[in-house]
């Protein structure tokens, strides 16, 4: 998808012989300024106070950014529809398809105008070490592609305020995909920097919807930042790769605002929304912010004409009392996104409970997000078509996580990515993590198959799982992610595993090991097929009789009180017989038990398989599987 993201403004300029608008000072300095004759009138100059030096430098890069736009190419296409798909304040926003991702590049008059800002900010800051000139500085540095040099300059600081140094380091290397060095830069900047900054920066205003902000920021000192690192630990969109770039990219963009709120930006100009109409001058304002913050840095920039603008402009004048003069310009100057952008911070409903959530949930297209982020290591992330468990192994959770990576298919079907060909050249990478709720390391087990079965030990509690696929020669990835609880099993009590699909045409397993291979990367069935089953039960007593009845409701899993509830209940071949031997009193017993079934003629859509154990004397046992019925 991809944002287009405008303003509407009308601007009075200087113009070349050719009616292209010249900032006096920089295309002076350009080797190929069109008006070769004029000499470059330095920002600084030695002799200066310290006050008109940073007045002049500042007025030198509102020229570069008028002398971007001007020179910014007209956008091929159609332009987008007069409506806005979303506004914010001044800025009308329409979201694209995939494909529509061919703007203009930067010519290269631009790249050479912005070599000449970045020697006068040089200057100046040798004559005043300044916060905004540093800050400008290795933004224009980094925006031109040397982050080696923007690294060094924030490295060596030679500012008071140190905290800035160290956010200016952190977004250096997170837009030089350093992503572990980024967050410990960062993270020395909200150690050090000042409390209105810091509470500025670690709220989620902007990401989260007004009133679940406003929640957020309501809760005691501790309870916050306990808050504040699972959100964004959760909403690392792969945990394959080191560091949390979804993280330092919201810092990142902290960073830019902070950057431009006393500066010119390519969008900055001040519009009168109601009137769609441009004032002359430079403003950032709250508008401007809230999209930064929420939509991420623009890729690129061009300009589309506005064929509904009315006739007339309005005058001003320009810094240190040069006049704008000139041609009419009514062309729409338009900020692209990456056009992978999508939603991966954490849902925030289910923020008190994120063991709760159900299978992935926080995948969302950018009409449905409220903030978007493209991962550059794989900026295409689908879902993945998973199968998870959990089993008991004496004090521990045994999880186990079948996967297949699909691409979409002709009637809305899915495709295995590899199919049935070999290991492609660079076999991808497969991992599956167990996030604790409760904060603390992971745990993962990692692997190089196309498609296969994890399984992993951890101890019993609160997790959220990730299943993840990664193609980097194609810089593409799937994930699955799902809330997961178990807790210890008390003396006396009975439980049951999850009930597990096994793949088709399998014969039936005698053993957990011999289920486990097998298990159905997905949970999609065939409306009639005949499939097998499994699962484990736990802490029957000795010869205890159990009633297993096998049903299947219609919808995603919902609380059963019975099993008239079902929708249906499907008869096994064979009768289900569960006892086992006597193993002491002291040990946690294990039933495994597989049956085959045969789903009736169903509708294609949601439906749920329950399992249920009833015993005498004791609560109903009931597991559920939700299944996706094709035709």
């Amino acid at each position: 998808m991809r944002l287009f993201f405008a303003f509407i403004r009308t601007r009075l300029t200087l113009t070349s012989g050719r009616g292209e608008s010249v900032p006096s000072k920089l295309l002076a300095g350009l080797a190929l300024a069109p008006l070769a004759g004029l000499a470059l009138t330095p920002g600084v100059v030695v002799g200066q106070d310290e006050a008109e030096a940073l007045q002049d430098i500042k007025e030198l890069q509102v020229e570069f950014e008028a002398f971007r736009e001007s020179r910014t190419p007209l956008a091929r296409g159609e332009r987008p529809q007069a409506s806005c798909d979303e506004q914010i304040g001044r800025i009308c926003i329409w979201f694209g398809g995939e494909g529509e991702d061919d703007f203009p590049g930067e010519l290269r008059e631009v790249k050479q105008a912005r070599e000449q800002l970045i020697r006068e900010l040089f200057d100046a800051y040798e004559l005043v070490p300044d916060r905004w000139i540093l800050g400008m500085l290795v933004h224009y540095l980094v925006e031109n592609d040397n982050m080696g040099e923007a690294e060094r300059v924030a490295f060596e600081c030679g500012i008071e305020e140190g905290w800035w140094c160290h956010a200016l380091m952190g977004y250096a290397l997170h837009k030089r995909t350093e992503y572990v060095e980024a967050e410990g830069a960062f993270r020395n900047a909200l150690d050090a920097m000042p409390d209105d900054v810091w509470r500025e920066w670690t709220t989620l205003r902007y990401i989260l919807p007004p009133d679940e902000a406003e929640d957020f920021d309501r809760l005691s000192g501790a309870e916050r930042e306990l808050e504040w690192g699972r959100f964004w630990r959760l909403s690392d969109p792969l945990f394959l790769f080191e560091g949390n770039d979804r993280f330092t990219d919201h810092l990142a963009r902290w960073v830019v605002a902070r950057n431009f709120r006393e500066a010119a930006e390519p969008m900055g100009q001040k519009v009168l929304a109601s009137e769609r109409v441009t004032r002359p001058g430079t403003e950032w304002d709250e508008d401007l912010e809230e999209t930064l913050v929420r939509y991420g840095m623009n890729i690129g920039y061009s300009r589309r004409h506005d064929p509904t603008r009315m006739p007339g402009a309005l005058g001003g004048r320009s810094p240190r009392g040069r006049f704008d003069s000139g041609m009419q310009d009514s062309r729409v100057m338009i900020g692209h996104h990456h056009p992978k952008s999508r939603g991966y911070i954490f849902p925030p409903e289910f923020m008190e409970s994120p063991a709760e959530i159900p299978p992935e949930s926080w995948i969302t297209a950018p009409r449905e997000a409220r903030t978007w982020h493209a991962p550059l290591y794989a900026p295409e992330v689908r879902g993945l078509e998973t199968q998870v468990g959990r089993f008991r192994r004496d004090d521990s959770m045994l999880v186990v996580g079948a996967y297949r990576p699909t691409l979409p298919a002709g009637g809305g079907d899915a495709e295995p990515v590899w199919g049935a060909d070999p290991l492609p050249e660079e076999p991808p990478h497969a991992a599956l993590f167990l996030i604790p709720v409760e904060g603390g390391p992971f745990v993962n087990v990692l692997g190089r198959e196309p498609e296969g079965v994890f399984t992993i030990e951890a101890r019993p509690g609160k997790y959220v799982s990730s299943l993840e696929v990664v193609d980097l020669p194609e810089r593409r990835a799937w994930r699955a992610r799902q809330g997961i609880i178990q807790e210890p099993l008390l003396p006396g009590l009975v439980s049951v595993s999850d009930l597990m699909i096994l793949r088709e045409g399998v014969p039936l397993p005698d053993s957990f090991d011999e289920a486990v291979t097998n298990v159905r990367p997905g949970v999609r069935v065939r409306s009639g097929e005949r499939f097998g089953v499994f699962w484990e039960v736990y802490g029957l007593r000795i010869r205890e009789p159990v009633r297993v009845t096998v049903g299947f409701s219609e919808g995603r899993p919902g609380f059963l009180e019975r099993v008239g509830d079902f929708l249906g209940i499907i008869e096994p071949d064979q009768q289900i017989d569960i006892t086992f031997d006597d193993f002491g009193p002291d040990e946690v017993q294990a039933v495994f038990r597989s049956i085959e079934l045969e789903l009736p003629d169903l509708e294609p859509g949601e439906y749920t398989l329950h399992l249920q154990l009833e015993l005498a004397g004791r609560t109903p046992v009931v597991t559920s599987r939700p299944i996706v019925v094709e035709g």
